[in-house]
C-alpha cells in the first residue's frame, strides 16, 4: 500500500531539510512548504495526510482551519521549546502531537495513531 504524502512547514529552513531527510525514510513523499499559503497548496496539490507544522510559522487559529478543512490531515505541530501549555493549545487546535521538530520518533508515532489505516510508515 502506498504511504500518503507529508507535508513540513518549519520557520527554519535547516530544520527543514534533515526532517524531510529523516522523513523520507518513512514516506514515499515528503515535501516542504515555505509559507502557509504554500502549505494549502501542498495539502491539495498532493493530497496530503500528515503535516508538521511549526508554531512559529503556522499559528494555533491556522492549525484550527486546517483541521476543518481537510478532515483526514493528521497535524503534528512542533516548536524548538515546546512547553505545557503549548502542547495543550495545539491539542485543542487540532493536532494529534505537539514536539520538537526533531523529534522523529514522536512524529512518526502519532502519524502512525492518527488512526489512518492507510498509512504503511516503517518503524
Amino acid at each position: 500500500m502506498v504511504s500518503p504524502t507529508v507535508v513540513i512547514a518549519q520557520n527554519d529552513s535547516q530544520i527543514a531539510r534533515e526532517l524531510a531527510n529523516d522523513l523520507h525514510a518513512h514516506f514515499a513523499q515528503v515535501t516542504v512548504a515555505e509559507n502557509v499559503l504554500e502549505l494549502r497548496t501542498m495539502l491539495l496539490r498532493h493530497e496530503a495526510r500528515v503535516a508538521v507544522l511549526d508554531l512559529e510559522l503556522v499559528s494555533l487559529t491556522e492549525v484550527n482551519q486546517l483541521t476543518r478543512n481537510f478532515v483526514d490531515l493528521t497535524i503534528v505541530c512542533t516548536h524548538r521549546s515546546p512547553d505545557e501549555r503549548m502542547w495543550m493549545d495545539a491539542l485543542k487546535a487540532g493536532a494529534v502531537e505537539f514536539c520538537h521538530p526533531l523529534d522523529l520518533r514522536s512524529i512518526l508515532r502519532a502519524a502512525r495513531s492518527a488512526g489512518h489505516h492507510h498509512l504503511a510508515v516503517a518503524a
